[in-house]
């Protein structure tokens, strides 16, 4: 089989831990088990016994994330180790070779990536910078076939911070409804809007959905690794097989956190520290980009921890990127792992001081060499 290399988390993977400012990141600073638990609660942790759990995840936690959405059941979901598990599972459960898939993009390309080495044809619809990185929903039509299986979409959007209006979900619910087709969502940033309401999962609108979604990027805590799937039950329990052939479990002590972290009191706390970070890195990001206007621009993002920013320089995205991390200690995304030249992904999750300092090398650089 072949496989093409996944050049975002590639180029991340090599360099993010090696400069002064990682700007590079998609989701909001992480906590520490301090910050997050209680006394009791850390201590009760340190009495854990680290052993083998469900491999498709603790009851408990299952039925927690299961509250999460509208009238779902613990059989409806898996726990999985971080949301890209999550997403293999779906890919390796619900589509054949010959099978077509359709791709809202600029998108976080581990699907796009692993439904093409297994033969499935991958087809896209863009996001449109004119319309506010919205799609138009009438490009569907002319790619939908009798062999289409499945439309899939982050929302809200990695790399753009868009979302759709209610209206468009509910159209695009509608147009996956009447032709049969799995709808997929990769919600891992839901919770982050920055006007603090919460879009509805499609887990909620459309029967077929199937969401993808984790404790990684809104709720800041990556390195739990708690991802999961929700679904039909029919094809929850497929996922369930295909697991018992990649990881077995998700850790003992990882989902002992995340079931404190998804009850509805303190997810709430925890969306709400995102929320705020985000806002003040957002304004701070605005001004910046006020002031350096000839040469950077954004649409501004809803949601998310990141924004994709336009620059005006003859130079391209991948050489850039490798410039200021090695002449600047610059950590940033390049529009190309994305199919996107001229343009950078820029994390806005991180300390405001950070961010910050980081903002004014990249414009003392670009003003200095372009």
């Amino acid at each position: 089989m072949q496989i093409e290399e996944f050049t975002l988390e590639r180029i991340q993977s090599l360099y993010e831990n090696t400069v002064d400012f990682n700007l590079s990141d998609s989701g909001v600073h992480p906590y520490t088990l301090k910050e997050l638990l209680t006394p009791e609660q850390n201590a009760k942790l340190l009495e854990l016994e680290i052993g083998y759990g469900w491999t498709n995840g603790a009851t408990e936690l299952r039925q927690s994330v299961a509250n999460l959405y509208k009238n779902r059941t613990p059989d409806e979901v898996i726990i999985t180790n971080g949301s890209a598990e999550a997403n293999f599972l779906m890919v390796m459960s619900l589509l054949n070779p010959g099978d077509e898939l359709i791709v809202f993009v600029p998108n976080y390309l581990q699907i796009w990536g692993w439904a093409r080495a297994l033969g499935i044809k991958v087809k896209e619809v863009a996001l449109k910078e004119e319309l506010g990185w919205q799609p138009d929903l009438d490009d569907l039509k002319s790619l939908v076939s009798d062999k289409t299986k499945m439309i899939t979409i982050c929302h809200p959007n990695n790399p753009t911070g868009s979302t759709l209006p209610l209206d468009s979900m509910n159209q695009l619910v509608e147009f996956a409804r009447e032709r049969g087709l799995y709808l997929h969502a990769d919600e891992v940033y839901k919770g982050s809007e920055l006007n603090g309401e919460e879009s509805p999962s499609f887990a909620d609108l459309y029967e077929k959905a199937i969401i993808t979604s984790g404790l990684s990027k809104a709720m800041a805590l990556p390195g739990l690794r708690i991802g999961w799937l929700i679904g039909p039950e029919a094809d929850i329990y497929k996922a369930w097989q295909r697991k018992d052939y990649t990881s077995i479990t998700t850790s003992a002590v990882s989902e002992y956190v995340a079931d404190i972290v998804v009850q509805p009191t303190k997810r709430a706390e925890i969306l709400e520290r995102s929320r705020r970070i985000l806002r003040e890195n957002v304004a701070l990001l605005s001004g910046w980009l006020d002031n350096n206007a000839n040469i950077f621009s954004s649409i501004l993002p809803q949601a998310g921890g990141m924004a994709f920013v336009r620059y005006n320089m003859d130079i391209n995205s991948t050489k850039l990127v490798h410039k200021l991390r090695e002449e600047r200690s610059i950590m940033l995304l390049p529009g190309d792992v994305y199919g996107m030249d001229q343009y950078i992904r820029l994390g806005i999750g991180a300390p405001k001081h950070h961010i910050e300092e980081g903002l004014k090398h990249l414009a003392d650089y670009a003003r200095t060499n372009f």
